[in-house]
C-alpha cells in the first residue's frame, strides 16, 4: 500500500484484521470521553510504526513532529478514515 505524507510516498505493509482491531482499541482508549490521552495516542503511533514496516531509514532527515505526521497518515489509511478537504 502506498501513502503520501509530507510530499513523499511511503510503501507500507497491508494491515491484518487483528492488527486493525488492535489499532481501533488503542484509538478508543486514546480518545475516550472526548478527551485526548497523550500516552495512549503515542501508543497508537508506536503500533502503527511496528505494523507498517517503516523503519528509521524511512524517517531520515525528519523531525519527531514530522515522523508523527507520517505515522498519523498511515493510521488514517489503515483505519479507512477519510479527510474532509474543506476542514469541516
Amino acid at each position: 500500500m502506498i501513502i503520501k505524507a509530507l510530499g513523499k510516498e511511503y510503501n507500507i505493509k497491508d494491515i491484518t484484521y487483528k492488527e486493525r482491531r488492535e489499532l481501533h482499541r488503542l484509538n478508543a482508549k486514546a480518545f475516550w470521553d472526548g478527551k485526548v490521552e497523550p500516552e495512549s495516542y503515542y501508543d497508537i503511533l508506536e503500533k502503527v510504526g511496528e505494523v507498517s514496516g517503516l523503519n528509521e531509514s524511512d524517517f531520515k532527515g525528519l523531525s519527531m513532529v514530522e515522523i508523527d505526521q507520517v505515522l498519523q497518515e498511515v493510521f488514517t489509511a489503515y483505519m479507512g478514515i477519510s479527510k474532509n478537504e474543506d476542514g469541516d
